[in-house]
């Protein structure tokens, strides 16, 4: 690695985090009380990172004990003990953060070279709903970190010409279980990067390569599973939560947005088990499916419209500037990626394929499951890269442009 590009994932990492730990900070001091949780579902890692520091186990709503994927509630259960251990967590995050920025711009100068790096990671760097998102305690922060890890173990596979190793295999095999332990709805994306690499080295090695990988992915989950097997009384490979959350997309209550706090209270489903549980919410939302699949196709448009709105979905974030802010942000960088995925799909068609299986996940996903802003997030590092290949695309076709006739150096 070049000094020059050494200093310049500095610079990224830097920047990077001074932008979350200036947004975070800023919030901390004027909090009416700087240990509250916003959001449900931040309350409810904080609540399982207690219970497995205090030696209960992973024990959430209910008295239900696998409906958390576990790596995120033990890597809080670090700062629970601490006087201030909501703000540490979050200082956490700000580094995770800004490490991620680093990982795509070195993922970037892998597929287009320096000036890309540089760009993507700057663009990661800023990006307002990356900033935000890093002082909350909810999974994206760490996630996008092990995605972009995920994808940089085994782009050097994407290389015909390359070497294939077993090592290398394994490595994302181990990789892919860094983020279904993180989060669970990340198994089909880590299923189609093995099964794309395989694709891409088309020979027989690399299908038994692959199997490994897959093979490796499972024997990480086949202690989770027994565990859950264990407190649940069934095997369990993910989690008892896909039901209710299926449920929240497609039941006849769905509008796209999520309703979890009613559900979850629904008389029909109080007293039962959580494998029961489960299994009651999943049965009702394909039965509600099934019963009208026009009403399935509306829904999935309005969720796919709020997952990839330029704008936050959330009525507490509705101020004008907040808007501007978020839509000024999004919109160049869609269209931006755009004319960046034109330009990569000429050069290197592979690349662009790898690039977009985070979003293509997200797409499918949250056109089945609610949509949010949130949940596209773990996306957007991929489509700055791309923004940020349009943008240097740009800069050398300007240096390129002859000058005009009759003009002369001054």
């Amino acid at each position: 690695m070049s000094a020059t590009l050494t200093r310049n994932l500095v610079i990224v990492f830097l920047v990077a985090l001074a932008t979350r730990a200036t947004w975070g900070t800023l919030n901390h001091h004027r909090a009416a009380d700087p240990q509250s949780l916003e959001f449900p579902d931040e309350q409810d890692y904080w609540s399982l990172a207690q219970s497995l520091d205090c030696g209960a186990g992973l024990v959430g709503e209910h008295g239900y004990r696998a409906l958390r994927m576990p790596l995120y509630p033990a890597y809080l259960s670090i700062f629970t003990r601490a006087d201030h251990g909501v703000f540490f967590a979050r200082m956490s995050q700000w580094l995770i953060g800004a490490l991620a920025a680093v990982l795509i711009a070195v993922l970037a100068r892998r597929i287009a070279g320096h000036t890309v790096a540089v760009v993507a990671g700057i663009l990661v760097a800023f990006d307002p709903f990356l900033v935000f998102f890093s002082s909350l305690l909810l999974t994206e922060t760490l996630y996008i970190a092990v995605q972009i890890l995920l994808l940089l173990v085994g782009w050097p596979l994407l290389d015909r010409r390359a070497r294939s190793t077993l090592t290398r295999w394994i490595a994302v095999g181990f990789a892919s279980a860094l983020c279904v332990y993180t989060r669970e709805a990340s198994l089909p994306l880590c299923l189609l990067w093995i099964a794309f690499l395989v694709v891409r080295r088309a020979d027989r090695l690399a299908l038994i390569d692959g199997a490994c990988a897959v093979t490796v992915l499972f024997a990480c989950l086949f202690p989770w599973a027994l565990r859950n097997q264990s407190v649940t009384g069934e095997l369990r490979w993910l989690t008892n939560r896909a039901g209710i959350s299926l449920y929240d997309g497609l039941g006849p209550q769905a509008t796209g947005a999520s309703d979890l706090a009613d559900i979850k209270h629904m008389p029909a489903a109080r007293d039962l088990d959580e494998n029961a549980w489960n299994r009651y919410f999943t049965k009702k939302a394909l039965e509600s499916a099934k019963s009208n699949p026009t009403r399935v196709l509306r829904l999935a448009a309005t969720k796919i419209a709020r997952t990839w709105n330029p704008v936050p979905n959330v009525d507490t974030y509705q101020s004008p500037l907040i808007r501007a802010v978020s839509a000024a942000w999004t919109l160049p960088v869609y269209a931006l990626a755009l004319f960046g995925a034109s330009a990569l799909r000429k050069r290197d068609p592979s690349a662009l394929i790898a690039l977009l299986l985070p979003v293509l996940c997200v797409f499918v996903l949250h056109a089945v499951f609610v949509g949010s802003v949130r949940y596209r997030l773990v996306a957007m590092p991929m489509l700055e890269v791309l923004a940020a290949i349009a943008v240097a695309t740009a800069l050398t076709r300007r240096r390129k442009v002859p000058p005009a006739a009759g003009s002369s150096a001054r």
